[in-house]
């Protein structure tokens, strides 16, 4: 069995400035800053879920997505100091998308709660900064290769049933085939 191998699965990632920012997170984990690590990867994740939102509007004119934007939008230019719209955006592509299922939305919490305290001077009993483990960041990183980065965007409508649609309205092209 061979080992997971972080660089080969980043080969995946679906979008190209995702891909870009994501070299990033790899050289901080294999130069051993797991912070910086931890911090750069919730900014891919969230830049990423943005990107997929602004795929779907762009090319289906998607209204959950753009929803979703526009709340976001809203936000920031409430408070643009603000990442309360960091958070926001994860859980509305969760509740409101099929983006995210509920493990993927776990896991992308607690990347969030990780980057909390390796971004901020979180000093534990001996006033030392928080340091994630190697371990924990490079599982952060594949959950998130694996839960979001490498994942096309998904249309947020219930896809079968708009499959289901067009199929029947193709039908009498479809049954061509003579008896």
């Amino acid at each position: 069995m061979s080992e997971f191998s972080l660089e080969n699965i980043s080969e995946k990632i679906h979008y190209g400035k995702t891909k870009d920012y994501f070299q990033e997170v790899l050289s901080s984990y294999h130069n051993g800053n797991y912070r910086s690590a931890v911090v750069m990867l919730w900014s891919v994740a969230v830049c990423d879920i943005v990107y997929k939102l602004q795929y779907l509007v762009d090319l289906y004119e998607d209204k959950v997505a753009k929803s979703i934007l526009d709340e976001l939008t809203t936000l920031q230019n409430r408070d643009s100091k603000s990442s309360v719209w960091e958070v926001n955006l994860i859980d509305d592509t969760h509740a409101k998308t099929n983006l995210l299922d509920n493990s993927e939305y776990e896991n992308l919490r607690y990347l969030q709660k990780q980057r909390h305290l390796s971004a901020h001077p979180i000093l534990d009993s001996d006033r030392q900064l928080h340091t994630p483990n190697k371990e924990t960041v490079r599982a952060l990183i594949r959950n998130t290769l694996e839960d979001l980065l490498i994942k096309p965007p998904f249309y947020t409508k219930k896809i079968i049933e708009e499959l289901l649609v067009n199929i029947a309205e193709a039908a009498p092209a479809l049954n061509t085939r003579p008896k």
